[in-house]
């Protein structure tokens, strides 16, 4: 289950939220939003740290008509809902063959100006990447391009894959973000990336 296009719905919830919530988004919610389009499937996420509840809905279509979302829970604070075309991925040598079931997804977020799009995308590409999948538990990235912009929403979205969580202390890790490319971005007021850990929820399907 790979799509070209994903849905990247996250709903962030405020503390001290109970059980009402997981009831409404796993019976309704989720039921809900799969039923809006013909997705492949769906992968599900969690971050306790951020009270955050990610779904990964993914479609061959090159794009997709949502519909009228349902209406968010009390609980809910805000909705990330993001449709985004795929735009590349890249996978460690000998990574494990079932790696998209990985118990960690370390999604990275930019809103990049149109301008320097092209090079952020070749630096991923041609340095980054490989810094980064050198690391054993680091097995995968897919980028994507977010395609229904709304004031506020990023551009670009990178989702990894990862192992164990050790990849974000790593060796690898530090080499990738001390680079003079990578630093020469730093130096730009736009390069603010949305670090996020997600830890994998069962394996739902949409349909």
């Amino acid at each position: 289950m790979n799509g070209r296009t994903i849905l990247f719905d996250a709903l962030t919830t405020r503390e001290g939220s109970d059980l009402t919530f997981d009831v409404w988004y796993l019976n309704h919610y989720l039921p809900a939003m799969s039923a809006r389009s013909n997705w492949l499937g769906m992968r599900r996420y969690g971050s306790p740290a951020l009270g955050s509840y990610l779904a990964v809905f993914e479609s061959d279509e090159a794009s997709v008509d949502l519909g009228t979302p349902p209406p968010a829970h009390e609980s809910v604070i805000r909705i990330e809902r993001y449709l985004a075309r795929h735009i590349g991925e890249q996978t460690a040598a000998g990574a494990e063959p079932d790696i998209l079931e990985a118990d960690f997804l370390y999604p990275v977020i930019f809103d990049v100006p149109e301008e320097r799009q092209s090079e952020f995308e070749r630096w991923y590409v041609e340095e980054h990447l490989d810094i980064l999948l050198s690391c054993p538990y680091w097995q995968m990235c897919r980028r994507f391009k977010v395609i229904d912009p709304v004031p506020g929403a990023p551009t670009h979205i990178a989702l990894h894959y990862l192992t164990d969580l050790r990849a974000l202390e790593s060796e690898a890790r530090t080499r990738a973000r001390s680079t003079p490319w990578r630093q020469r971005f730093a130096a730009e007021p736009w390069f603010r990336g949305d670090y996020r850990v997600y830890h994998r929820h069962g394996k739902g399907r949409a349909r």
